[in-house]
């Protein structure tokens, strides 16, 4: 199907008309949308809203109210739903607590295994060998965390003086 010059004018016209406004209105059209959906995210969605709201209501409201037995329906159906997800929820928990239970079994079973019942008395991370003496030992002996390694390598900082900028003589502090 061959297209006919008529055609092809008319859609170069609106293209060229369209281009034209955005040309000489673009930035106000910009501007004016912006305007348009701060206005309309402050004001007007929540008035959408609430009048959408208030149709379901009054809609919700006529319908029930004009057959009971519609009601009568939704509001067991509504209870059956609850009482199947409560059942739902109770087995998820019942196999929850079953498989913890297993699990504490499982690590009780491990730790019987690993250290056995015939060695009584065995302390967790202590040690299996004889004690060496009762003195601890640190890294440094003349180090103490309190009073500092002793020495010269303690650092007193230097006493500030009341002017900021390291000294009342050149000015910054204006005194």
């Amino acid at each position: 199907m061959e297209s006919t010059g008529f055609e092809e004018e008319s859609s170069w016209n609106v293209l060229s008309s369209v281009t034209y406004v955005l040309e000489n209105y673009g930035w106000y059209l910009l501007i004016s949308l912006i305007v348009f959906m701060f206005i309309y995210n402050k004001t007007l969605k929540s008035y959408l809203y609430k009048y959408k709201e208030y149709k379901f209501e009054r809609d919700y409201s006529a319908k029930y109210h004009k057959n009971p037995d519609v009601f009568a329906a939704h509001v067991n159906a509504q209870q059956q739903w609850a009482e199947k997800m409560q059942a739902k929820y109770d087995r998820e928990a019942e196999e929850h607590q079953r498989k913890m239970k297993e699990r504490e079994e499982r690590k009780r079973q491990e730790l019987v295994e690993k250290y056995g019942s015939s060695q009584g008395g065995h302390v967790l991370g202590g040690s299996g060998g004889s004690k060496k003496d009762d003195k601890p030992t640190t890294f440094k002996q003349d180090y103490n965390p309190l009073m500092g390694p002793g020495g010269s390598s303690s650092y007193r900082a230097p006493k500030r003086s009341a002017c900021g900028g390291g000294g009342c003589g050149g000015g910054g502090c204006g005194r």
